[in-house]
């Protein structure tokens, strides 16, 4: 019987590695890598195990397909600010401004990350791919276009930009707590300055790079 139901779970293979990925993304979002499991991801569609694992052989390819969704969809922010013709200066405050609004639509994908920079300590050695790398050194990139920081290590952009992605994702993750402690309308009133600190914060930035 439960050969039979694995079988009939593989009949539609690209929407049932959809539904797979969307809920794993919820499951790491809520727990972790190493909270989550291929039986709690695969009954949160109605699947078997065995129906997840013929799509992903274990669970650390079905994080790795998480984190590659991730990084693509911050690339797509990247390329939604590069498309719009902008001087360098500009195009960065509207990569990381970007970056900051779909942080607030949804977070589950920064609150994924921000689990990654704490729990991936043993496995981060035996890592063979590295999504966000292409996103964090396209950013850095632009960073170093702008004039007068045509000169700037990688090393000093990556830092910067680094400081300014930590605030946003920061801000973010902390959501649940700050409208527990100043109400829904509170961390609105927060959710509704943020970009304009956001542009100061950015500002100082290039301030501070092309005064170094």
């Amino acid at each position: 019987m439960e050969a039979h139901v694995a079988m009939a779970d593989v009949t539609a293979p690209d929407a049932t590695r959809a539904r797979l990925l969307a809920a794993a993304r919820r499951q790491f979002a809520e727990r972790g890598f190493y909270g989550a499991s291929i039986a709690q991801i695969a009954g949160e569609v109605g699947l078997t195990k065995q129906a997840l694992l013929y799509h992903f052989k274990r669970k650390e390819d079905l994080y790795a397909e998480v984190l590659k969704g991730i990084a693509g969809r911050l690339v797509s922010v990247l390329d939604a600010a590069a498309d719009q013709g902008l001087p360098a200066e500009q195009e960065l405050s509207e990569m990381l401004l970007g970056v900051h609004a779909a942080s607030q639509a949804d977070p589950r994908d920064t609150r994924i990350l921000m689990r990654e920079l704490l729990d991936n300590q043993v496995r981060a050695p035996m890592a063979n791919d590295w999504f966000l790398k292409t996103f964090l050194d396209r950013i850095c990139a632009t960073f170093r276009r702008i004039e007068g920081l045509t000169n700037l290590s990688f090393a000093q952009a990556f830092i910067h930009i680094y400081q300014v992605l930590g605030s946003i994702e920061y801000f973010a993750i902390s959501r649940p707590t700050l409208e527990q402690m100043y109400g829904t309308d509170g961390y609105a009133r927060f959710q509704n300055g943020f970009p304009r600190v956001l542009r100061g914060q950015i500002a100082r930035m290039i301030a501070s790079a092309r005064a170094a």
